[in-house]
């Protein structure tokens, strides 16, 4: 989908701006989905080849010695498994909190998660326990990391040289300082 595409629907400018606000929420999404299906994946893999060698292994063995290390597979198993579930958690947490700093209008995402006590934060389903308080505590300290109102969209403001006769400073756009120039 283009912006001529929605332009020609009929669509105003912010219509066209919310619409692809929209679309990339879900694109995110649809990456967390990905990335939380490859771990699954990777895991699955790597359970099914530990698997392999292990019933190759058997081929040879003693009874006994097939008790014992179907005993040790199990807790392998079960230990991967909860290191798979740790890992899947951590992305969908991380994930997550990016989402969150892009919705609280945070200029560089990395600089703010660094100032971010992590280990105070829970992710419960898609909302960050914890979030809204370490962020206004941030935003008081580094607004400067945050976009406002009054800085999104700022045009710059040019002063008139001071070596004219005009010693008054006058703030002016550029097209009003060119203009200004070349009379």
């Amino acid at each position: 989908m283009t912006k001529e595409q929605l332009e020609a629907l009929g669509l105003n400018e912010e219509q066209i701006k919310e619409v692809f606000k929209l679309n990339g929420i879900a694109v995110n999404n649809a990456k967390a989905d990905y990335e939380t299906i490859k771990a699954e994946k990777e895991t699955l893999e790597e359970q099914l080849e530990t698997a392999n060698k292990e019933i190759e292994s058997y081929k040879e063995m003693d009874i006994e010695g097939i008790k014992k290390a179907a005993e040790d597979y199990k807790i392998k198993f079960e230990t991967a498994q909860t290191e798979a579930q740790k890992e899947l958690e951590k992305i969908k947490f991380n994930h997550a909190l990016e989402n969150a700093l892009k919705g609280a209008k945070a200029k560089n995402v990395k600089a703010v998660k660094a100032l971010l006590d992590l280990e105070g934060l829970k992710l419960n389903e898609d909302k960050i326990i914890g979030l809204d308080e370490q962020l206004e505590s941030i935003k008081t300290e580094n607004d400067y990391l945050f976009e406002t109102e009054e800085t999104k969209g700022d045009n710059p403001i040019f002063t008139r040289p001071t070596d004219r006769e005009d010693t008054t400073t006058k703030e002016m756009d550029l097209g009003s300082a060119l203009k200004d120039y070349y009379k």
